[in-house]
């Protein structure tokens, strides 16, 4: 049974990064994850790209849930990525 308290929750989180390119990530406390980011101690990805602003953060009720939409979110082309990282989504 999947149950839904809140420390079961995660987020997913979208970066820009340097070069204008963004990354789009999950995590338990994106602010944290992003402060991980910008020490280069995260993904390969923010390491060759530094980070440079969090754009956007939406809570999920669990991992699978957060996992499926970052998938769905990475599979966008870069304009509708943006739209959701403003909300117009």
């Amino acid at each position: 049974m999947e149950r839904s308290e809140p420390s079961e929750s995660w987020w997913v989180y979208m970066i820009a990064c340097r070069g204008e390119k963004v990354y789009t990530g999950t995590a338990r406390d994106p602010e944290a994850r992003f402060r991980t980011h910008l020490a280069g101690k995260g993904a390969a990805f923010t390491r060759a790209n530094p980070p440079l602003e969090l754009l956007r953060c939406e809570l999920y009720p669990n991992r699978q849930a957060a996992c499926r939409a970052e998938a769905a979110l990475k599979k966008l082309p870069r304009e509708k990525k943006l739209a959701w990282a403003k909300h117009d989504s």
